[in-house]
């Protein structure tokens, strides 16, 4: 058994009565965090896996009737924590994300509208192939970011959506 820590993001602010019930669910290992409209839950579990974990408490929330819309990772990163993590100065990164230092073939950007923010599971993947960096493979935040992306897809998606899902599973 393993000790998990993760945060999850529900659909909508849990009231007083939805609190009893998530816990009636199985959230006695969790912290419910409530405000501002959102509902969030930090959950501590004992599990034979990450991804049991989370597979649990998201069967615990839908229980409850809640939806998991996300878990919170951090893997989007800028420039400047790239440098800091890899040891090397920031212009160095920028020279890096541009090709014009190193082999080339950066991960590229994940955002747009101005921001550059990179996936650090692919920069520290990259970063290990290509400059040799001492950087162990972190499978728990990799597989926290995967589940993210995962639900987020699937709370935008819609039922007509159905043929892209099956598109992109196969």
């Amino acid at each position: 058994m393993g000790h998990y820590e993760f945060t999850i993001h529900l659909d909508r602010q849990p009231t007083d009565d939805d609190l009893d019930t998530l816990y009636e669910a199985g959230f006695s290992d969790s912290s419910p965090i409530v405000g501002n409209g959102i509902g969030i839950i930090e959950v501590d579990r004992e599990s034979e896996s990450l991804c049991d974990a989370l597979n649990s408490a998201i069967s615990q929330a839908n229980e409850a009737g809640f939806t998991v819309t996300g878990v919170e990772d951090e893997d989007l990163v800028g420039r400047s924590t790239i440098a800091t993590r890899l040891g090397v100065s920031a212009e160095y990164v920028r020279l890096l994300t541009k090709g014009e230092r190193g082999p080339g073939g950066f991960p590229v950007v994940q955002s747009g509208d101005g921001w550059a923010l990179y996936s650090w599971t692919q920069v520290a993947a990259w970063a290990r192939e290509h400059l040799g960096a001492d950087i162990p493979p972190d499978d728990n935040a990799r597989i926290l970011t995967i589940a993210n992306h995962l639900l987020r897809a699937k709370a935008l998606a819609q039922e007509s959506d159905r043929e892209l899902f099956t598109a992109l599973a196969s």
